[in-house]
């Protein structure tokens, strides 16, 4: 339920699920660590400059980057995602269904070492049995949340295409959209009547921003966010529509065939 007293269509993530990506990701950060650790040691080995205080701030600033920055930059970039989560199919947003920022990944990131490093993961883990979110301190702070995006599906809404994206729409070309970012969309256009003009406003941009780069060409210059929405999400079901009219034809056409004798021959009841 967000501020607005809109309720949101997503599934809070699993504590195991969220336990098992928080694995994953510290075993790659680990060894990326391992491996820029190795490097450096190597680089600084040969250059002869190597000493006991450089290795400190070494390795110092290369676990700070690697378990603080390296992951605030991917879940910033990939809109909330990281291996562990890609792995499972969970995603980071805010408490109100959006895209996290660069603020909330940093806080997040912050607090990962803390929560996760320093206890063996037993902060997070004891934060998220007392939430009914699976939260832990870091989402807390920074108003995020763990959500799956593959166990509920998205909700029934209503689409149409504006009169001018008729044209535009016939000839434009759509990749195949996540499961994620397709779900985001039709969740925020079910609840989108209900959300203040701000924010309605706001967050249609991003989801628009998002879904950009799948679609060429562009909408055509003055299109509203959602209107570019609808008509992708309406374009979308239209191609389900005529693939399952296809596979229905394709399925008719082989029961005729089964059903027909080769040559013009005719079963009839004497013949059984």
């Amino acid at each position: 339920m967000t501020g607005e007293a809109v309720e949101l269509s997503v599934q809070p993530a699993a504590l195991a699920a969220r336990a098992l990506s928080c694995l994953i990701d510290y075993i790659a950060y680990s060894l990326v660590n391992v491996g820029l650790l190795i490097a450096m040691f190597w680089l600084l080995l040969k250059t002869s400059a190597l000493n006991g205080l450089l290795l400190g701030s070494v390795i110092t600033v290369m676990t700070i980057s690697v378990f603080v920055l390296l992951p605030m930059l991917i879940e910033v970039l990939t809109h909330g995602r990281s291996l562990g989560k890609f792995a499972l199919g969970l995603r980071i947003v805010r408490d109100d269904g959006g895209a996290v920022r660069l603020r909330h990944s940093f806080i997040r990131a912050l607090l990962w070492p803390f929560e996760i490093l320093s206890t063996g993961g037993g902060i997070a883990a004891l934060s998220g049995l007392v939430s009914p979110q699976a939260k832990r301190l870091g989402d807390y702070l920074a108003g995020t949340m763990a959500v799956s995006e593959r166990s509920v599906p998205p909700p029934p809404v209503h689409t149409h295409v504006a009169p001018q994206l008729q044209d535009w729409l016939s000839r434009t070309d759509v990749s195949a959209l996540p499961d994620g970012l397709h779900r985001r969309i039709v969740t925020f256009l079910a609840m989108a009547p209900k959300l203040s003009i701000e924010s309605r406003w706001q967050r249609a941009i991003e989801l628009a921003t998002e879904l950009n780069p799948y679609v060429a060409p562009a909408p055509p210059e003055g299109t509203f966010p959602e209107q570019f929405l609808s008509a992708i999400v309406h374009r979308q079901r239209a191609a389900e529509v005529e693939k399952l009219r296809r596979r229905s034809a394709r399925s008719a056409a082989f029961r005729a065939g089964v059903d027909t004798l080769p040559h013009g021959l005719r079963l009839t009841v004497g013949d059984q």
